[in-house]
């Protein structure tokens, strides 16, 4: 099972309670930098021109999280 790390935890408790709409692009290199790391593909920023990416990339994170945090 992954697991997050405490300060990972810290930044998607932060990311989550920020993004609400849209992402900046501060917020968009967390997302992909977390992403690439609890999924091991190699760090990537989709096109913004569609979020469905976006979406599911932060219900994957969020999968993780919950797991750990019920």
């Amino acid at each position: 099972m992954v697991t997050m790390t405490e300060q990972d935890r810290n930044i998607w408790i932060d990311f989550k309670a920020n993004v609400t709409s849209k992402l900046t692009p501060e917020y968009r290199k967390i997302l992909c930098t977390l992403h690439a790391n609890y999924y091991n593909h190699k760090y990537n920023e989709p096109c913004t021109c569609n979020g469905r990416i976006y979406k599911m990339w932060i219900a994957d994170i969020d999968r993780i999280y919950d797991k750990q945090n019920p």
